[in-house]
């Protein structure tokens, strides 16, 4: 994800007929606390310095950040509400079958703000140090190997199933609610694998308790250099989830230009920062993010066909 845009626009508001917003607020589909909403904090904070408007997040929670999603949809295209998108709403996109929102119709896209790494990792039962092992014995698997996941229709469930797919062997999917709980079964050895976010499972990565197999990111990662990415092995494998900034579609982009200048500016002055806090730092700006959202939603609709998952 290496993506770069080369981004130009001295004032926040380009265009003159344009009133500049006295006040912008994020609207955060998911819970305080995630990734969402820390990066939709960072991206608030860096406006405001930027700037000089107040920039507030507001967490709108339910159905998958759906409902945050309707709101700004919704919206007056005017610059004064944006959307923290997430991956998982790309994925929503086919999951659900009656949204009242079109995710690539309703939306201008501004930036990429951060990226979550998708981490593999089994039980240290397995017999597996690297891809090709974990294939071997995931192919012998009668049944199919066993995998946890923060619940269905997720995207680890759903990279999963991908990486399946690609890789020609079953898999048993156990669905918790969230993170944690899955990595509490796979620290028991009641299920064998996981492919979910890597942050959660660092801490027991390094104290041995899990084996870490490969990452889920196009690019090997700078402070784990010695894990394998997926897609060495199965090229152009790659499912991560991403946090972004849309806008309401129509909103003027002399406006989405300057907020994703500023956005991008922080997370590449502050790349060692969001790092450590497990981030891959987000570079996809407003040229390039409707393509790559697009694709998104291709990739995990097909993902969600394979699955059989549905929700309401």
């Amino acid at each position: 994800m290496k993506r770069r845009l080369l981004l130009a626009a001295p004032a926040l508001i380009a265009a003159p007929a344009f009133a500049q917003p006295t006040q912008i607020r994020i609207i955060c589909p998911f819970a305080p606390g995630g990734a969402g909403d820390t990066l939709a904090r960072f991206a608030a904070q860096a406006i405001t310095e930027a700037t000089g408007t107040p920039v507030l997040v507001e967490n709108r929670t339910g159905a998958g950040g759906n409902l945050g999603g309707e709101f700004v949809a919704r919206a007056a295209p005017d610059g004064a509400t944006l959307l923290m998108m997430a991956a998982a709403q790309a994925s929503n996109a086919t999951l659900y079958r009656n949204l009242s929102f079109n995710v690539l119709r309703d939306f201008t896209p501004v930036c990429v703000v951060g990226v979550v790494p998708n981490l593999l990792s089994v039980h240290p039962s397995v017999p597996a140090q690297d891809m090709a092992e974990f294939l071997a014995f995931a192919r012998a698997q009668r049944g199919g190997i066993t995998y946890g996941s923060a619940g269905i229709g997720t995207i680890p469930h759903l990279a999963m199933v991908m990486l399946a797919q690609r890789g020609g062997f079953e898999a048993t999917h156990v669905p918790f609610r969230g993170t944690v709980p899955a990595l509490t079964e796979l620290l028991a050895g009641r299920i064998q694998s996981v492919l979910e976010n890597l942050p959660p499972q660092a801490g027991h990565v390094r104290a041995g308790a899990i084996r870490p197999i490969a990452v889920s990111t196009a690019e090997r990662l700078p402070d784990w250099p010695g894990l394998a990415t997926i897609g060495e092995s199965f090229a152009g494998f790659e499912a991560v989830a991403w946090q972004s900034l849309v806008a309401p579609a129509g909103t003027p982009m002399g406006f989405v230009r300057r907020i994703a200048e500023v956005v991008l500016g922080a997370t590449s002055a502050q790349a060692a920062r969001l790092r450590g806090m497990g981030f891959v730092p987000g570079s996809i700006g407003p040229d390039v993010f409707p393509a790559f959202l697009q694709a998104e939603v291709a990739k995990w609709a097909e993902a969600v066909r394979l699955s059989g998952a549905t929700a309401e």
